[in-house]
């Protein structure tokens, strides 16, 4: 499907390959791939991403118009700039309110919110912070830790040693960032910023503990600001006159490992399915299992994310058992020669056939899946994939690699003592 979206001149985006699945094929089609992980690739929370950087080319573009006379279309692009800074600010901010209460285990306090944004506006009246040099963590921590004139009088502290007490917290919260669950990973630039004219984009967090649901938490909500950023500024420049359109497709998979993470994920992912229209983008929900979403830990969360099917303009799914199926069936309409079909898929090959020498066994229900394109009861469509040539040459999609050599014809060789 994402082969379909580079064949169409569409940008697919996957903003965390929790298992580097997508890196391949995203450099054989010339694409970008940024590596995020201990010791291999960092990123910025308050990095102002693609969005910021198209800011400078906003205002040459405003400098030029004048100079032409044209003025009105100068005040059309000087409205998308105030427009692109609020965006800007208002994604910190609420990066950072994130961050730390995933780290707290919880909401961060209304007040923490008010002086974290009214730091990050004063920090851009400095001299050395601007939007190709953008502040890090540290720089925040600094200006807090400082306390000016207005931070101490919208949080009514008389005193220094009044607001020491109420800052310290708050600090300590944020020192947590650079170097607690999240090792560096925030510490510092953002490495690799992502280009918008890319022909694919692949943010791989594959080198992260797998263990550590906080932290995988952390970071795939900086790669979702970041990639939803680069979409953004896109379509500014569009707006603009400065580039052409430019139409996307983000892809969320091993969805139950995200919904699952912390508090707060599904509402998170709730916000984007209901904007990725408005954004020309196309959004792929990928899980395993719909039991998944019903084991979450509150009944509020449950039913927000199997809501995600009743909103899904398209569900494909590929062998179920019975049990799932009646989960799926609750909100999409199956006639019994589909049900029968979906859960033949899901049977395994027969194990007496396991040692037949040679080439491996096929379960019956490899590659094959339904496709229903509405919930009205409308047929459903199956399919099975078949790999192309190419596709098999560049071992695209191949992810038991690992198990070649266990695969040999017919042999399995001997670890030595």
């Amino acid at each position: 499907m994402l082969m379909g979206d580079v064949a169409q001149g569409h940008i697919p985006i996957i903003a965390g390959d929790i298992k580097g699945e997508y890196v391949g094929f995203v450099h054989q089609v010339g694409g970008q791939v940024i590596t995020v992980g201990h010791g291999m690739g960092t990123l910025n929370p308050l990095d102002v991403g693609a969005l910021g950087r198209v800011i400078p080319q906003l205002d040459a573009k405003i400098t030029q118009l004048k100079k032409e006379k044209d003025f009105g279309a100068a005040g059309e692009i000087e409205k998308m700039l105030r427009q692109a800074r609020e965006q800007i600010h208002g994604r910190q901010v609420t990066m950072m309110s994130t961050l730390l209460g995933l780290a707290r285990k919880g909401q961060i306090e209304d007040y923490e919110v008010m002086l974290i944004s009214i730091a990050l506006r004063e920090i851009y009246e400095q001299t050395d912070i601007d939007w190709d040099h953008p502040p890090v963590l540290t720089d925040l921590i600094a200006h807090l830790a400082k306390g000016s004139e207005q931070l101490k009088e919208k949080s009514c502290t008389l005193t220094d040693a009044e607001w020491r007490e109420l800052i310290i917290p708050l600090l300590r919260s944020l020192n947590a960032l650079l170097d607690g669950p999240t090792g560096q990973i925030f510490a510092g630039e953002t490495s690799t910023p992502i280009r918008v004219d890319s022909p694919a984009v692949c943010i791989d967090v594959s080198a992260i503990d797998r263990g550590d649901e906080k932290m995988k938490a952390a970071v795939m909500m900086a790669c979702w600001a970041s990639a939803f950023g680069a979409i953004e500024a896109a379509h500014m420049l569009a707006d603009a006159g400065l580039a052409p359109q430019r139409y996307f497709s983000a892809t969320l998979d091993e969805m139950w490992q995200v919904l699952s993470a912390a508090p707060g994920m599904v509402s998170h992912v709730d916000a984007l399915t209901r904007l990725n229209r408005t954004d020309a983008t196309v959004l792929n929900m990928i899980t395993h299992t719909f039991k998944d979403l019903e084991a979450l830990k509150t009944e509020e969360d449950r039913k927000t994310a199997m809501g995600f099917i009743e909103r899904a303009g398209m569900v494909i799914c590929g062998g179920l058992p019975n049990s799932e199926l009646e989960i799926l069936s609750s909100r999409l309409e199956f006639s019994s020669a589909e049900s029968g079909l979906v859960i033949s898929w899901s049977k395994g090959a027969h194990p007496k056939r396991s040692r037949t020498k040679g080439a491996r066994t096929v379960p019956p229900g490899r590659g094959c899946f339904m496709i229903k394109p509405s919930k009205d009861g409308s047929p459903g469509i199956p399919v099975r994939t078949i790999l192309t040539p190419t596709e098999i040459e560049y071992r695209l999609h191949d992810t038991n690699i690992r198990f070649d050599e266990f695969f040999k014809l017919g042999t399995i060789s001997k670890a030595s003592p």
